[in-house]
């Protein structure tokens, strides 16, 4: 099977052939894995541009446990959240703040829409303690401007709580330099290893201002626990450790190649794929994309069984989008172990798939 999705991606050969051929998972309360998790920690600082007074919480769940946790371990009901919400995952944020009962509004950024000056303006005379974004938004691509929400943010004295879970390590992304308070990651994505686990890397601020002083009705996650384990280079609680040794494989594999050079790889996948599938009967959204993903848009509503085609006779695996688009609108990855020839082979089959949907009509 070759994977264009965005979580999982096509892992990195090297780590399959070393991971995933039987070898047997290592017993965790030692030196040796407390190592191997500090150097993996020192690793996401680097690659996160952060300092090292920032800390990192290493979750044996999903993306989305880690954006829950975020939430109760900085907010309270006395607070007050404006959140991005342009798509699945800003509506994700949404609907933890309504199960734990705190307060927020919404920039709501409709499809097709560029996230702009003008979404922020019915929210300048009020008072806000974060801003929560997805930036990028994963169910679209759209990437949005860290640039502006980073001013808004500065103007209004507010936390920058980013999740970044399809866009750290496939873009360029310094939490530092924007003043992010929180970003939220998550394996499968641009670390290219498998699904299971997540981090949320909080800025020193953030730490000593509300974690810190935060009561947290749960036992798993509360972030105390893992910031008072982790001097130690061990969590809490048991980890996926096999994820553990492919992440810091990941993350040293990066750093090896350079990020910069890692992002231009990416960068340069996305942009062929862009160029060539210009020549089906698809279109691309007109808002800035991330590099982790390219939406591409039917002329006709035969998004769908182009997936199943894809799927079931080529095994070739694409995102397919769901709600209204899900007729109109596929999802491509340009994460992992992919090139330009693989775009090549993907179009050349999305070509057929959509000549056999056409003659089937």
């Amino acid at each position: 099977m070759r994977l264009f999705t965005v979580g999982p991606v096509q892992m990195f050969d090297d780590i399959v052939n070393k991971y995933r051929g039987g070898s047997q998972v290592p017993y965790f309360r030692t030196p040796e894995f407390s190592q191997l998790m500090l150097d993996t920690d020192r690793l996401i600082k680097k690659l996160v541009h952060t300092a090292d007074s920032s800390k990192t919480i290493y979750l044996t769940a999903s993306g989305t446990a880690a954006m829950e946790a975020t939430i109760i371990n900085c907010f309270t009901a006395n607070d007050r959240l404006l959140i991005v919400n342009g798509g699945t995952f800003g509506q994700r944020f949404v609907d933890i703040c309504n199960i734990h009962h705190i307060p927020y509004d919404t920039i709501v950024v409709p499809y097709g829409e560029t996230l702009g000056e003008q979404h922020f303006v019915p929210f300048n005379k009020q008072s806000y303690t974060a801003l929560l974004v997805n930036i990028d938004e994963t169910s679209t691509g759209q990437l949005y401007d860290i640039g502006l929400l980073q001013h808004f943010c500065q103007r209004h004295g507010m936390y920058l709580i980013v999740d970044a879970i399809s866009s750290f390590l496939c873009d360029p992304y310094y939490m530092d330099r924007y003043g992010i308070d929180v970003t939220i990651s998550s394996t499968q994505k641009g670390a290219c290893v498998e699904p299971g686990m997540s981090t949320v890397v909080l800025s020193e601020r953030i730490i000593q201002e509300r974690v810190l002083k935060q009561t947290v009705q749960s036992l798993y996650f509360d972030f105390k626990l893992y910031m008072d384990n982790f001097r130690r280079g061990q969590t809490p609680f048991t980890p996926a450790v096999g994820i553990c040794q492919e992440l810091h494989d990941s993350l040293q594999r990066i750093d090896q190649i350079g990020l910069d050079r890692h992002l231009a790889h990416i960068a340069t996948v996305a942009q062929d794929f862009r160029t060539k599938v210009r020549k089906l009967p698809v279109s691309l959204p007109a808002f800035p994309l991330s590099n982790a993903i390219t939406p591409i848009l039917f002329d006709e509503p035969i998004a769908y069984k182009v997936f199943e085609i894809l799927k079931n006779r080529y095994d070739i695996m694409v995102n397919p989008t769901g709600g209204p688009l899900h007729d109109t609108s596929l999802r491509i990855a340009h994460i992992g172990e992919t090139n330009c020839a693989d775009n090549d082979l993907l179009i050349e089959k999305m070509a057929l798939a959509i000549a056999d949907v056409q003659a089937d009509r």
